[in-house]
């Protein structure tokens, strides 16, 4: 995701009126600390962890356990967390004009729905980054630009998204193609990425202009929006674009400090992070991993 202009947020969290630079099958074809933040209780409590298996799922390549990363650059990497490698999968050929990859998702197929700062949204390979456009109509529910991941729901998988602006969480049907709003988060939040650990939903918030709103971590329940528990990430800056999944246990931020992404490891139960890689070529703007995805460290 790209960092844009706040200042609009803020207003809103100051209670105005007034409503992010920061499948291996084959072709794709076009689709029909303790506190309180926000009025939000921030603690510390125990979160299911084994919504999946520990393996993600035995009917997965190995490559879609991993995290797939869209760049600033048009490119799509895969990034092994276990070895803190990225392997250069492809360079995006999107029908995007001037537009540039904004966020990204990834599927159980292997699909990567990565969307543009136009708000529109394509289908690219996670083989050969091969692209194609959807009939997504932009701006559905007021939702132009957003964080994105897909969650185990029920028996399936989901695409959630986070707006921009703080509006709360929405799910669009990529068979329909629609948007249906889920709900907001129940106190001021900011624009966040999304990821899933399982079945759970969770998101990386960039910081605002409000002191007391640094970048933090949250878990959402996904059938209200409403934010769960909050943990701040202290010294964890966004500057220039910033990215967001769950593997092995532990989240994974993509995040471009000096306009040159880096990754930190965070531990959610612990609050602790550790920085994996700095001074990357690129800057991340979106990163997706499928439900493939192990939730515990393989052994």
């Amino acid at each position: 995701m790209r960092r844009q202009n706040v200042a609009a947020l803020v207003l809103v969290a100051l209670g105005c009126s007034a409503g992010k630079e920061t499948s291996p099958s084959g072709a794709l074809t076009a689709d029909s600390g303790a506190g309180n933040e926000g009025g939000i209780q921030v603690d510390d409590v125990g979160l299911n962890t084994d919504a999946t298996s520990e393996t993600g799922g035995d009917d997965c390549a190995e490559e879609l356990k991993q995290i797939f990363v869209v760049t600033r650059e048009n490119e799509l990497h895969r990034f092994a967390p276990a070895t803190a490698t990225f392997t250069k999968i492809g360079n995006l050929s999107c029908a995007a004009g001037s537009s540039t990859p904004f966020s990204m998702a990834v599927d159980r197929k292997g699909t990567a729905w990565v969307l543009f700062n136009s708000g529109k949204l394509f289908k690219v390979s996670t083989t050969d980054a091969a692209c194609a456009p959807t009939t997504y109509a932009v701006g559905q529910g007021g939702f132009t630009t957003f964080g994105m991941a897909y969650v185990r729901d029920g028996a399936s998988e989901s695409l959630f998204v986070a707006d921009y602006d703080g509006k709360g969480i929405a799910k669009i049907d990529v068979g329909a193609m629609k948007l249906t709003f889920v709900g907001d988060y129940g106190g001021f939040a900011g624009p966040g990425e999304l990821t899933g650990r399982g079945d759970q939903l969770f998101a990386f918030f960039n910081r605002t202009l409000l002191p007391s709103l640094p970048a933090r971590v949250a878990s959402i329940d996904k059938a209200t929006g409403k934010l769960g528990v909050v943990k701040n990430l202290a010294g964890i800056e966004v500057g220039s674009g910033w990215a967001f999944a769950h593997w092995g246990g532990t989240f994974w931020l993509f995040h471009a400090p000096s306009d040159a992404s880096q990754v930190t490891e965070y531990n959610f139960e612990k609050a602790t992070s550790s920085t994996v890689k700095s001074g990357l070529p690129f800057v991340i703007v979106g990163a997706g991993v499928s439900t493939c995805a192990p939730t515990e460290r393989p052994k």
